[in-house]
Parts: structure tokens; C-alpha cells; sequence
């Protein structure tokens, strides 16, 4: 389209009209003529202005109707006096005036509209749709401003963790596999428990450099080669496993860990004392009980420290795999972190509390009931076997025949006492046909009138006056022999203290940790204040969606009139 008015002179006969579009024809170009009015002068007031525009657009068909009419009876006249003049060529009259233009105009963007109709639909359907999702969001996270909503959400979601965090525990194939990250080796998870809150922190009596020497023990034992093999410390394990390993470990550095007696030689003469009692006796059982004391002190309490915070790191982990697992299976979960970003921090320190409340009850609880195996003998102890006194002479009977006939040592008495004790006791239980509460009664009635008649040796009966070397280092034997049996006897004995004191009673607090936080300990007012500019959003997001719906109807109402 050009505006023409500038060429009527140059373009006064028909001849000269053609020659000059033949230019723009040459290169595939086929203007429409246009001719518009323009006011005499500008520089007036803007009413005044606007009101001459205005004048203009009212007369400009007409004036553009005059100045064509015009121009064609100039080529009219001009053809009188030159009668081979050619006429305007059909190419150039068929496109004078702006009503032509516009409806070319018109067709072109019509045509041009119903190409792009389906991409535009498309285009408007997918940006309505986004902003749909997004207005579901900022619904979802102005919900969570109120209080009393986000408090009742928090409690099904934390519901939601801890439900996970059990299932970590009783085994989850499905949830190692889908967290290969969250697996940890051994060596990774003394990094976690290092990195914890309170790694150096003092639980119960036993110091934290204490602690401190038992994790080199344990990193010395990785690095040399010497942790068990059945304690997989290079395996990748979650959450029950991870424990069912901390306590193998445990075991595993409690022997480590267990003092050398024999460099107690020297003392162990001061230990026995003297006239305990008014007894002129060498009392070597106050001596071995002493080193029974000192040598369990030493390898199992640290010990039990170390595998308390070791768990603690464990479950604190399986806390943090849990949310992170919620988080991606859970919307709701999401939207709440989102809206409330210091939430997540502060369920974690919570949980961090639970934690060490668990891991000091179970402490206080576990050291008490352990040391009761050490604060007294007793010779009747399982597995332990009292040193053997220096050879007997041997003792003849004279027997009626007049033939004298040796008599069984006082071992080999004993000896078959135990052997015959033991064949008593398979032979009652193997013989039980039925089981009910007198045969209970029995059984354990007869073992303990059994057990009251049994004479056991502990440490020799004859001593010298003053302990000399021999002694002492029988008492050491002694006192050696009765440890390992004593501690056979507490690594089992840890067992059930620490699925009780430790384990299961972590996952009772799993269980009540969604009620805790829902009670008072939470302001869940200063977690949501009030959110202006999310209604601002909202009011935003809802005009833009209208103002989408309206281009939707308008284009289908095109589309429909194209059809």
C-alpha cells in the first residue's frame, strides 16, 4: 500500500502511470493507491487538533474518491490529444482507494489467521492450563497460612515420615533402590555420626575423649584390614541393616578394645589387701575382682556410649531420607515446605531432640544394668572354668579283696558331675510329652535344689602368706579366664538391652514424634503469617486466566466463522 497523492503529477497520462508501476511489477510488487487528506497546519491546541483529525477521517473517502476521479479524467484528456496513450493498466486501476486496500487486507489476515488458528488455540489451551496449576499451588500455599490447617496437615505428614522411617527399618527393597545415594558404608556413617550435633557431646559418665579413642579404634581396624568380615563395612546398607551392622561393629571393638591384664602384674598385690575381716588371708578375690571391675570398665562402657551416638547418627539419617522421600511422593508435603521455609529446620532440630533424650535414657539405662555383672563374682558363671589346683598326689582305697584300687581326682569328680548334671537335664526335657504349668514348676524346682547342692572351686584354697609372683599371675589367669566368660555372657545380655533400650524404643518415639509436634511445642502462628502479596498473586493469576478464557471464545468464534 503506498500513499499516492505525492505522484499524481509524475503519473498524468496513462502511459507514464504504467511505466512507473511497472518498476514495482518487475520485481513481483503490486502496490495499493491510497490518497489521504492532511490538515494545513499543526501547531494548534490538542481539543482543537483532535477535532480537525477527527474532520479529516469523516471526509477522507470522499476526498480520496475526488482526487482519483480527477486523476483518471486527466489521463482521459490527455488521450484526446494523443490517442495512442494507453490506459491505466488492470493491474494498477483494480487497486486504487483504501477500500480495496482493506479488504486485501482483510483477506490476508484472515487467511493468515486461519493458518495459525490451531497453534494459537494450542498455545492459549497449554498457558491456561499452566496458569491453572500455578493458581492450584498458590490456593494450596494460602491454605497453609492458617494455623489450625497447617497444624492438622503437619500431623498426617509427619505421620507419612515416620511411617517411612519404620519401613526403612523392618527392611525396604523398594526404597534402597530408589535412594541409591541414601546407602551408606560403614565408614560413611562414622562420618555422619562425627558430624553430628552430639558427637561431642558427654552422655552419662563416660567422657567424650573416651568416646574419641573408641572411634580410632574402629577407623583403625577399617583401615588395617582388622574389622570381621561378617560386619560388611564396605557394604551399602538403609536403615535396619544400618543398625544390625552398628552392633556387630560394636562387639567387634569391645575385643579390640580389651586391656592387656597381664601389665596390671604389678599392682595386683596391693589389690588383695589385708586382714579383710579379721582373716590373716591373701584375699585374691578382692584382687580378681578388681581387675574383673577395671578391665570391663574399659571395654564395654565407651563402647556402649559410641554405639548410642552411632545409631543416633543412623536414625537421624533415616529422618532426613524419610522427609526427602515424602517430599517427592507427596505434593502436599512440598507445598508445605515451600510455604514455610524455616519448617523443615525446625522439625529436624526437634528431631534431633527426640533423639537425645532417647540416646540418654538409653545410656543411663544400659550402663546401670551392665554394671551389675561386674560388681560382684561368681563362680557359678556360665562358661567360666576355676583354674586347676597343682597336681594331686594320687589316693588308694583298700578294698575288701585286700586290693588297694586309686580313687578318681577331685577333677575328675567334678567332671563327671557336670557330664552327669547335663545328661539329667536333656533326658528330663526330651521326655516332656506335654508342657503346662506343674512341669514348668518342676523343671525349674529340681534345677535349683540341683544348682544349691553343686560345690564349685573359684581360685585356689591354699595361699602363702604374702602373694609371690606364681600367685599373682594365677590370679591374672583367673581373673582372665573369668572375664572372657563374663563378657560372652554381656555381649548377649547387650543384645536385648539394645534392641530394647535403643531400637525399639526408637521406634515408639517415631510413633509419638507426629503428636508431640502437633501439641504446644510448635507456634504454628509465627510459622504462617499473614501473606499479602500470595492475594496479590492469586488476584493476578485469576484476571490473567480470564483474560486467556476470552482470547479462547474469541478465536473459536472465528474459527467458526471460517468453517
Amino acid at each position: 500500500m503506498t500513499k499516492f497523492d505525492k505522484q499524481l503529477e509524475d503519473a498524468r497520462s496513462g502511459s507514464k502511470a504504467n511505466k512507473f508501476f511497472t518498476e514495482y511489477h518487475d520485481v513481483g510488487i503490486y502496490p495499493y493507491l491510497t490518497i489521504t487528506p492532511t490538515l494545513e497546519r499543526e501547531d494548534l491546541n490538542a481539543d482543537e487538533l483532535f477535532v480537525k483529525r477527527q474532520d479529516l477521517i469523516r471526509e477522507a473517502s470522499s476526498y480520496e474518491d475526488a482526487k482519483f476521479q480527477a486523476w483518471l479524467e486527466t489521463h482521459a484528456r490527455y488521450r484526446e490529444t494523443d490517442p495512442q496513450d494507453p490506459i491505466l493498466e488492470a493491474e494498477v486501476s483494480s487497486r486504487i482507494g483504501f477500500r480495496v486496500a482493506k479488504e486485501k487486507m482483510r483477506e490476508v489476515m484472515l487467511l493468515d489467521t486461519a493458518t495459525r488458528l490451531p497453534e494459537v488455540l494450542q498455545s492459549l489451551r497449554k498457558e491456561y492450563s499452566a496458569c491453572r496449576d500455578a493458581l492450584e499451588v498458590l490456593e494450596g500455599k494460602k491454605m497453609y497460612c492458617d494455623p489450625h490447617y497447617l497444624k492438622k496437615e503437619l500431623g498426617s505428614l509427619l505421620q507419612l515420615v515416620c511411617n517411612r522411617i519404620k519401613d526403612y527399618l523392618d527392611g525396604d527393597l523398594e526404597a534402597a533402590k530408589r535412594f541409591p545415594e541414601a546407602l551408606k558404608t560403614l565408614d560413611e556413617e562414622l562420618e555422619l555420626e562425627e558430624e553430628s550435633v552430639w558427637s561431642d557431646q558427654r552422655l552419662g559418665t563416660v567422657s567424650p575423649e573416651d568416646e574419641e579413642e573408641w572411634r580410632n579404634i574402629i577407623e583403625r581396624m577399617i583401615d588395617d584390614g582388622t574389622m570381621p568380615d561378617h560386619a560388611y563395612a564396605q557394604r551399602y546398607f538403609l536403615g535396619g541393616k544400618q543398625f544390625q551392622r552398628a552392633t556387630v561393629v560394636l562387639k567387634a571393638a569391645m575385643a579390640e578394645a580389651f586391656p592387656n591384664i597381664s601389665e596390671m602384674k604389678e599392682f595386683v598385690p596391693s589389690g588383695s589387701g589385708y586382714l579383710q575381716g579379721g582373716l590373716q588371708r591373701e584375699n585374691w578375690e578382692r584382687a580378681t575382682l578388681a581387675i574383673v571391675k577395671m578391665t570391663s570398665e574399659l571395654s564395654i562402657h565407651p563402647g556402649i556410649n559410641f554405639l548410642i551416638k552411632h545409631a543416633g547418627a543412623i536414625f537421624k539419617h533415616l529422618f532426613t531420607v524419610a522427609m526427602k522421600d515424602i517430599k517427592l511422593q507427596d505434593v502436599k508435603m512440598g507445598r508445605l515446605l515451600d510455604i514455610s521455609p524455616g519448617l523443615e529446620g525446625r522439625l529436624s532440630d526437634e528431631f534431633d531432640k527426640v533423639l537425645w533424650d532417647l540416646m540418654q535414657n538409653a545410656s543411663d539405662k544400659m550402663h546401670v544394668s551392665t554394671k551389675s555383672w561386674y560388681s560382684c563374682l561368681d563362680p557359678n558363671l556360665p562358661g567360666f572354668q576355676p583354674l586347676e589346683d597343682e597336681a594331686e598326689e594320687d589316693v588308694y582305697q583298700l578294698e575288701a579283696g585286700g586290693e588297694f584300687v586309686k580313687t578318681p581326682s577331685r577333677k575328675q569328680v567334678q567332671q563327671e558331675k557336670q557330664k552327669e548334671g547335663l545328661l539329667n537335664r536333656f533326658a528330663s526335657l526330651f521326655s516332656l510329652k506335654t508342657v503346662d504349668d506343674t512341669t514348668a514348676k518342676n523343671i525349674l524346682r529340681d534345677r535349683a535344689i540341683q544348682k544349691a547342692g553343686e560345690r564349685k572351686r573359684f581360685l585356689a584354697e591354699e595361699r602363702t602368706a604374702m602373694m609371690n609372683d606364681a600367685e599373682t599371675d594365677k590370679v591374672i589367669l583367673s581373673a582372665f579366664h573369668y572375664v572372657i566368660a563374663l563378657h560372652e555372657q554381656i555381649h548377649t545380655y547387650l543384645n536385648f538391652q539394645i534392641n530394647d533400650f535403643l531400637y525399639n524404643e526408637f521406634k515408639n518415639q517415631v510413633e509419638n514424634f507426629p503428636r508431640e509436634m502437633v501439641s504446644d511445642k510448635i507456634d504454628f502462628g509465627a510459622l504462617c503469617p499473614p501473606n499479602k502479596s500470595l492475594d496479590d498473586e492469586i488476584v493476578s493469576l485469576e484476571a490473567k486466566m480470564r483474560g486467556i478464557d476470552e482470547s479462547l471464545s474469541d478465536v473459536n468464534n472465528i474459527q467458526s466463522q471460517m468453517v
